[in-house]
């Protein structure tokens, strides 16, 4: 059987320019990962440059970091302005979405699924979140986002739906993804000709800062919103 296969092509059109930076990440269902860009990858992206001090992989069958060689073409993005206005097009299978932002914001959104799908075993939680990208997600978005995600996760690695959930484990997830944030940024903080990469990342990491006292004080919002389904599930099951 075929494997199934999910394409994201961000077109972004920079006002006071006439480039254009054109990506497309192309994911399967067999790992949902998408392919590292062909060549010899930079000495910045070996494992143990910069290495995250909670990287897991072992250097002996990982010469190269899977997240560093991803962001390569990010990297080499021309001399450009953080706060540049631009446009940017997102086109999926079934949908198309634009929208007129800043190049880091634009940058933000695609690099959310070149990290969730890079590799890294840090990042492998956001790969259903990849496969179903909602571009230009709002924290608040982002964070109705991952808890679903978590607690899908949840449901169907535990056997015993009864047991207690706790969000501790998604908090535990973001802690480790802002390692990897901090550690990725000084990677490549001397190595591009612009900011806009870097600052991209920089506003990944707000919303992973946020996100796990958001989880602790921030889910009255979700409560209520899911209120609604207090008796969806009476009766069902016992």
């Amino acid at each position: 059987m075929s494997a199934e296969q999910e394409s994201i092509h961000y077109k972004i059109f920079f006002k006071n320019t006439d480039y254009v930076f054109d990506q497309t990440v192309v994911l399967t269902d067999q790992y949902y990962e998408h392919a590292a860009p062909e060549g010899e990858p930079p000495q910045w992206c070996d494992l143990e440059y910069k290495r995250c001090p909670n990287c897991t992989l072992d250097p002996i069958w990982h010469k190269r970091c899977p997240l560093a060689v991803r962001l390569i073409p990010y990297v080499n993005l021309p001399s450009i302005k953080s706060y540049d206005e631009v446009t940017a097009v997102v086109e999926m299978d079934h949908k198309t979405t634009s929208t007129e932002t800043s190049a880091q914001e634009a940058l933000s959104s695609l690099m959310g699924v070149i990290m969730a799908s890079s590799g890294c075993l840090h990042t492998r939680f956001f790969k259903p979140m990849a496969w179903y990208h909602h571009p230009f997600a709002t924290p608040e978005e982002t964070l109705y986002l991952a808890c679903t995600t978590y607690l899908s996760s949840y449901v169907f690695s535990n056997k015993d739906h009864n047991c207690e959930v706790s969000f501790d484990d998604l908090k535990e997830i973001y802690k480790n993804i802002h390692q990897v944030n901090v550690h990725i940024a000084q990677r490549i903080h001397n190595h591009s000709a612009t900011d806009s990469a870097l600052n991209a990342i920089v506003l990944l990491d707000m919303i992973t800062k946020d996100l796990p006292l958001a989880v602790d004080e921030g889910l009255t919002e979700l409560t209520q919103i899911f209120k609604s389904h207090v008796n969806l599930f009476q009766g069902r099951g016992d």
